[in-house]
This record gives structure tokens, C-alpha cells and sequence, in this order.
């Protein structure tokens, strides 16, 4: 099983990226071709994956959800001419926010395993659903569902278990979230399942990654989907 783990961490942003510039490309280019959309749901998950890692391992809490939060706010401008051609769009909101909020629940179940209260417990849950609801009702991309496959992925990391016992939680997981998401519906997100073979490969390792190379993966979702726009909103 070990000698099967190829990709490390770079690999996998860039499996991500890819993935959802086809994804993006097909929402606004070629919206009737269903098979970029199908590619495209790989990237979703997969950046979930990353986010519980960087939860598990990041130095500094404080500056990982910065970066997520100064991103977030960047990408809104953007995601709006996408989403609805215009600058100002208040009904939908880009997808690190819901990366945002997820990783900002795992640290707090983080905190309430080492806390070990009921109270601890209770609060966390109370924090967990109130953030599902605020994800729903400003219709962040993915939404509280997003949320909670964040949560998936940290939580399996750092269940105890073998490696064969992860797999089939992550797998029941994000297809649980596959049909939840889509409000109970069997439909093309059980593409993002495809999403679980390069996790399956990950050695663990963080791989290339000097700071430029970390922001500008970071920077590559408001700039993709800014030219994106405008390429399509411009085109005729």
C-alpha cells in the first residue's frame, strides 16, 4: 500500500487546480458540455482533503485561515462576474468561505478532544450547526455541506484506524455528501468520488512548495475565473 503513495502534496494542488479550471471553463464557455463538468468535480474534494491536512499540520493557525479569509474577499469580485455577470452579488458566495468555516470547525473539535468537557462538546456542536445554517443561507459555494466534507476528511485523519478502514470512510463520506449536497439527488457530483484515487496516492508529504508557489495557488482561483468571466462575457 505504501509503495503506491506517488503524490505528494504540489501534486495534488495541481491534480486540483486543473481539474477545476475544466470544471469552471465548462460553467462558463461550454455550459452544454456535460463532461468538463464531470471532470471538474474531482476538484472540489480534493481541495477539502488539503484544507483538513493544512489543519493537521500548519504552524500557524492564525496565518493559515488569514490566507483563506484575505482570499476569500479577493475572490468575491470575480466569482460574482462568473456566477451572475455582475460585481455585486449578495445571493451567491465564492467557495473559500466554506473552506474557511470548515477549517475553522476543525480546529475548534480540535479544542474540544483536548478540552474534553461536555460543555466543550456541546458548544462545538452548537458552533458547527450554526455555521451549516449562515453556509446555507448565504449560499457560499457547497455550502454547510462543504463545510462538514472538511470536517470528513480532518476527522478520518485523525481517527485511529488502519489505512484500509480510512479508505471506505472517505469513500462512504464523500458519497454521502455527493447526494446531500444535491438535496438528496443521485446526479453528476458522484463524479467527485473519481476525487479519492490521487487522495489515495498521497504520501503525506508536502512536496515543491516555496512561498510563491503557495500563494500562487491561492491567487490561481479569483484570477482563473476573473478571465474566465470576461473571456465569456465578452466573446460575441
Amino acid at each position: 500500500m505504501q509503495r503506491c503513495r506517488i503524490l505528494n502534496g504540489f501534486h495534488l494542488k495541481l491534480i486540483a487546480i486543473c481539474t477545476m479550471f475544466i470544471d469552471h471553463m465548462g460553467y462558463t464557455l461550454f455550459p452544454g458540455v456535460m463532461w468538463l463538468r464531470c471532470i471538474g468535480r474531482a476538484a472540489f474534494p480534493i481541495f477539502c482533503f488539503l484544507i483538513a491536512e493544512g489543519c493537521v499540520y500548519t504552524h500557524d493557525r492564525k496565518k493559515y485561515a488569514a490566507r483563506l479569509l484575505v482570499f476569500a474577499l479577493l475572490s468575491e469580485i470575480p466569482f460574482n462576474l462568473m456566477n451572475s455577470g455582475a460585481v455585486w452579488d449578495i445571493y451567491h458566495q465564492n467557495v473559500l468561505w466554506t473552506l474557511l468555516a470548515g477549517a475553522l470547525v476543525c480546529w475548534l473539535i480540535d479544542w474540544a478532544l483536548k478540552n474534553r468537557r461536555a460543555l466543550a462538546f456541546v458548544l462545538t456542536a452548537l458552533v458547527m450547526a450554526a455555521a451549516f445554517f449562515l453556509l446555507e443561507r448565504l449560499n457560499t459555494d457547497y455550502g454547510g455541506w462543504g463545510m462538514l466534507l472538511v470536517v470528513m476528511f480532518y476527522g478520518v485523519h485523525r481517527a485511529p484506524g488502519g489505512a484500509v478502514s480510512k479508505m471506505i470512510a472517505q469513500a462512504l463520506g464523500l458519497a454521502f455528501f455527493s447526494i446531500a449536497s444535491m438535496g438528496g439527488y443521485v446526479s453528476i457530483e458522484l463524479w467527485s468520488l473519481v476525487a479519492l484515487v490521487p487522495i489515495w496516492l498521497y504520501n503525506g508529504q508536502r512536496g515543491f512548495s516555496p512561498k510563491a508557489v503557495q500563494y500562487g495557488f491561492y491567487a490561481f482561483y479569483p484570477v482563473h475565473i476573473l478571465v474566465l468571466s470576461l473571456i465569456a462575457m465578452y466573446r460575441y
